[in-house]
């Protein structure tokens, strides 16, 4: 796709995009080099963005609307709230193992809701397989930022039943 068509499209990284639909960065990679996904390249190292219309075909059912568009553009901007909201979004279309990705990515930035919803996932195996463990560890680190209910629910472990 030329470039000038994709002025003022939302562009996605192949990590984000990959992120989003479930496939894998060089699968998306692959197609764009062979032209079956249109892609821009934007440096010289060859670093390929996609528009997120283009891959409508392979998104969860959500609706591709402006409001999403909007979001995938501030979580490719590497904004933890969006990408909290697009895990919420994937969470609630029944689709845990992609939601997971963008809990962790707004975890590792320090968002503390995330960090409880990983650990919700981790300790009932929501799209990963059950480790209690892990989940614990999440729900600590959402209490050391303040999370509220990530606070009392340490606290009841810590007086037991």
């Amino acid at each position: 796709m030329e470039n000038e068509a994709l002025a003022g499209a939302v562009m996605l990284s192949a990590r984000t995009a990959a992120r989003l639909t479930g496939r894998t960065s060089r699968t998306l990679q692959r197609w764009c080099e062979e032209g079956t996904l249109p892609s821009v390249t934007v440096n010289g190292k060859g670093k390929r963005m996609i528009p997120v219309d283009a891959l409508a075909p392979w998104l969860p059912p959500l609706p591709l609307d402006d409001a999403l568009r909007a979001l995938l553009g501030r979580a490719e901007g590497g904004d933890g709230e969006a990408a909290l909201g697009l895990g919420l979004m994937l969470m609630e279309a029944g689709k845990p193992v992609p939601a997971l990705a963008w809990f962790q990515e707004a975890a590792e930035g320090g968002n503390a809701d995330a960090m409880h919803w990983l650990y919700q996932a981790y300790f009932q195996g929501l799209g990963t397989p059950r480790n209690r463990t892990l989940g614990i560890k999440w729900l600590a680190e959402a209490a050391l930022r303040g999370h509220a209910i990530a606070m009392r629910q340490i606290e009841q472990l810590r007086l037991g039943p």
